[in-house]
């Protein structure tokens, strides 16, 4: 199983590897740093648009060879970021990276799904998504090493392909796109789209919040915005089990409530002194980090439950919706913060998450089994 997760680790460690750099990158491909933010953009949009179809035709190619090729564009994509000597070549390694990813992520997850016993599915996407949550961690750590780490893992792992899937024989294309067409993966697709408007925002606009208002370094900076993934890597195992427990919808609403106030309220940490100042923010990221990676859990078990005949391809239109709210994000908040209003960045920021809790308490209270009078 560990191939399997570990496999989820590239995607958000490669989505990431600019966050904390936008500075220095703006300064040394001689752009600005709005236009360095695009590079954000640049992996995610081809990443949720392929996605789209990504894993249905993964399901139909199989598996394995599936994964195999995109670790090899990807590794190579990486290799071409690492050594791109303008800012055109390394926006175009970056929608290489994205798009070659989209044939990774939903694939992984389909097997998963396939390998662990259904009461024991939460706990196992919790770990995938514990994973994932050390690939945002560790990305702004490594800073410019990252796209080099990129490139060294997708090889490892391109000799650790999953199993194909073991599905019926005469099950067409067509039967496996009608299996998307559900009111249970629409429901992960919107929430999973929504939130994620909150989770890229609190990674983006933390990491030039924490410099900007507490002129930290970008180094110190990464360290701030890996606290989301460490809480997340952390916890995603455990806010798996509660969902096992106590139901998906019914934690994911809470989870996704919480995130949102976090986000929100990370532009109270201005009032307090420096020192208390940043405590407060690692607070407020971390806790981010574990409803953010709870989230991320919810979507996906949503997802992959809603069309058995085809798991890898529901996962990718949820992870299409995902990552393109993700895509959106830097579009929609760093103008504002640039613009001189960091707090009311974070602030509406905040709002998408709440909206998707809102969104998955109705669902919880309309799939309750209705109470009988005494």
């Amino acid at each position: 199983m560990w191939p399997l997760f570990i496999g989820g680790f590239l995607g958000p460690f490669g989505g990431s590897l600019v966050t904390t750099m936008l500075p220095e990158l703006a300064r040394d491909l001689n752009v600005s740093v709005e236009v360095a933010s695009t590079t954000l953009t640049a992996y995610l949009v081809p990443f949720a648009a392929t996605m789209l179809v990504s894993g249905t035709l993964a399901e139909r190619m199989g598996r394995r060879r599936t994964v195999r090729m995109a670790y090899l564009v990807y590794a190579l994509a990486s290799v071409a970021a690492v050594v791109a000597p303008n800012f055109q070549l390394f926006f175009l390694a970056r929608i290489l990276q994205g798009a070659s990813n989209a044939f990774t992520t939903p694939v992984l997850v389909g097997a998963i799904t396939d390998a662990v016993p259904a009461q024991r599915l939460n706990r196992s996407l919790g770990v995938f998504g514990s994973l994932q949550a050390l690939g945002m961690a560790a990305s702004p750590l490594a800073g410019g090493l990252s796209a080099a780490v990129c490139a060294l893992v997708a090889g490892v792992l391109f000799f650790l392909p999953p199993p194909d899937a073991a599905r019926p024989a005469q099950l067409g294309s067509s039967a496996r796109w009608r299996a998307l067409a559900n009111r249970k993966l629409a429901l992960a697709g919107f929430v999973a789209g929504v939130a994620y408007l909150t989770t890229s925002g609190i990674l983006v606009l933390t990491a030039l919040y924490a410099r900007v208002q507490f002129d930290l370094t970008p180094g110190l900076a990464g360290v701030v915005v890996a606290v989301f993934g460490v809480a997340g890597l952390l916890t995603g195992r455990r806010t798996g089990g509660w969902m096992d427990r106590f139901g998906v919808l019914r934690v994911g609403a809470v989870v996704h409530v919480v995130m949102g106030l976090a986000c929100a309220m990370i532009a109270l940490t201005a009032s307090f002194i420096p020192i208390v100042g940043v405590a407060l923010l690692v607070m407020l990221v971390a806790i981010g980090g574990v409803a953010g990676t709870a989230g991320r859990s919810t979507t996906q078990s949503l997802a992959v439950t809603s069309a058995p005949t085809n798991r890898a391809g529901a996962s990718s239109v949820m992870l299409a919706c995902q990552f393109g709210g993700s895509a959106l994000a830097p579009i929609l908040w760093v103008p504002v913060f640039v613009g001189g209003a960091p707090w009311l960045a974070l602030v509406v920021a905040g709002v998408p998450a709440l909206i998707a809790g809102l969104v998955l308490a109705i669902a919880w209270r309309m799939s309750a089994p209705p109470t009988v009078a005494s």
